[in-house]
């Protein structure tokens, strides 16, 4: 749509009181780089391993600012999220053993990359009795084993722990709860061998897919009702057989991330502890596995 401006009146009431004309122009206003940089990491960006830069104590940073690391899909209530976040998931200022085994999984496709002091992270929630899931923002707590691999503030080495007035350290436990983002950022820059694709804004809600059940009906059709671990063929008995998603995003539904399983394969995967088969259906896939 185009637009027709008029100053007549502006231009008149100028003449009238016999003003001159200024020569200020309209200028854009420019970032500094480095305020490019951090405007883009409130909301997260992908970065590739050689922009990394090794800063004192072999820590890793992005331009000398630092990331965070967390998993948006919590799995927690909206309640648990907003009120006690310490029963919830954690995020991670460094290099664990935690990611290590997260990556040996093939997971590490759950985590986002977010910046910032203030330690609110926008996750989602899921309510445990109605399945309804929505997002919020919560103070989620720092990942021990960050505090164990970086020893902060002696968390690893007793020896290393300051000595207070009364000549107590400060145990495991109130180290953890005491740890602040802000100070932690003005010691340290967190590093990471690699990072996730997915930025904090822009990750998806953590939820199937409108179509999940022809998505699922066609990839198990592919494999020929058979489980691709134990190779038990379920033909006769569909619904002992699952589709599961490796990552564990289950709105990645690209055929590499799509792997099908027996209910018994699926349950043993990494992260279903929560997952239970019942005795009818674990009779009928030992039955089939003879």
């Amino acid at each position: 749509m185009k637009l027709s401006v008029s100053f007549h009146a502006l231009t008149a009431q100028r003449q009238r009181i016999k003003a001159p004309i200024s020569n200020w122009e309209l200028k854009a206003a420019y970032l500094s780089p480095r305020e490019l940089i951090l405007a883009d990491l409130e909301t997260g960006i992908d970065i590739q391993l050689d922009e990394l830069e090794t800063s004192t104590g072999g820590l890793l940073s992005y331009r000398g600012e630092q990331v965070l690391l967390y998993i948006r899909d919590t799995g927690a209530s909206k309640w648990v999220l907003e009120n006690e976040p310490e029963k919830s998931r954690k995020f991670h200022v460094a290099e664990c053993i935690t990611l290590d085994a997260m990556r040996q999984q093939g997971r590490f496709e759950r985590y986002v990359v977010i910046s910032g002091n203030d330690g609110v992270f926008p996750v989602d929630w899921k309510d445990p009795d109605t399945g309804e899931r929505g997002s919020t923002e919560a103070e989620l707590k720092v990942c021990k084993n960050c505090l164990k691999a970086l020893d902060w503030l002696g968390y690893e080495n007793s020896e290393n722990r300051e000595v207070s007035g009364d000549g107590t350290k400060m145990t495991r436990r109130e180290i953890f709860q005491s740890f602040d983002i802000s100070d932690f950022l003005l010691s340290y820059s967190t590093f990471f061998h690699q990072k996730p694709s997915r930025k904090a804004s822009e990750a998806e809600l953590n939820s199937y897919v409108p179509n999940w059940s022809k998505i699922s009906t066609q990839r198990r059709k592919q494999a020929k009702w058979c489980c691709e671990k134990c190779n038990v063929d379920l033909k006769h008995a569909p619904s002992a057989l699952h589709c599961h998603h490796r990552n564990g995003v289950v709105t990645d539904n690209r055929a590499v991330n799509l792997e099908v399983l027996c209910a018994l394969c699926h349950a043993n995967q990494p992260n279903h502890g929560h997952m239970k088969v019942n005795a009818k259906t674990k009779a009928t896939i030992l039955k089939a596995r003879g």
